[in-house]
């Protein structure tokens, strides 16, 4: 029993980090049902739905994959934890995420959905990067690396999360080249979680 104990308290760190996680990815999954239903109905169009599933399956596993390699590897493969920097990274990443998500309001989901005549996105982060939310995908994936450890295998798949995150920006960027150059104003919808209007 205590050496159960022990290794709960040694852990409880990681632990907390991966709770938190999974809590914010639930909130983001009842975002997305909740956008998604509303971008259907405006004549949404859907591109690349299994790149965008195969990207956000990876995003909610890859925390949980980044700490089980780092355990189940010899230590001669893990050389060295960065705590800080890496709970640094992950919350950096977070922070952009939401704010890239708040700015778009209904507009934003988990899918690439093109909608004719829409105006750009011109508030929030995206006054000063066209895809801020992959930005913070790749450096919070970082984060979990240097907290839970560096190691190869985690490297790896950080990499394959990075390529599937580059083919969906080629897609989106293409769109944006079709949508109008006005600015996009979502004063009445800047939240995504209960919005009545739009």
């Amino acid at each position: 029993m205590g050496i159960t104990a022990d290794l709960i308290r040694a852990e409880s760190p990681a632990i907390l980090v991966l709770l938190a996680t999974a809590l914010v990815h639930l909130g983001e999954r009842r975002v997305h049902n909740y956008n998604y239903a509303y971008l259907t109905t405006v004549d949404g169009e859907e591109l690349i739905p299994s790149l965008m599933k195969k990207l956000y399956r990876m995003v909610v596993c890859f925390p949980f994959l980044a700490y089980v390699s780092a355990i189940l590897l010899p230590h001669i493969w893990v050389p060295f934890k960065a705590t800080l920097p890496g709970i640094t990274f992950i919350l950096i990443g977070f922070v952009l995420r939401t704010w890239s998500m708040r700015s778009l309001g209904r507009l934003w989901s988990k899918r690439c959905i093109y909608i004719a005549d829409m105006p750009r996105a011109s508030n929030g982060p995206y006054r000063f990067l066209k895809h801020p939310e992959y930005l913070a995908r790749g450096i919070e994936g970082l984060g979990f690396i240097l907290f839970f450890g560096v190691n190869p295998l985690g490297l790896l798949l950080w990499l394959r999360m990075m390529v599937l995150v580059s083919r969906i920006m080629k897609v989106e960027s293409r769109q944006l080249h079709e949508l109008s150059p006005a600015p996009l104003h979502l004063l009445d919808v800047s939240s995504t979680v209960g919005a009545s209007k739009l």
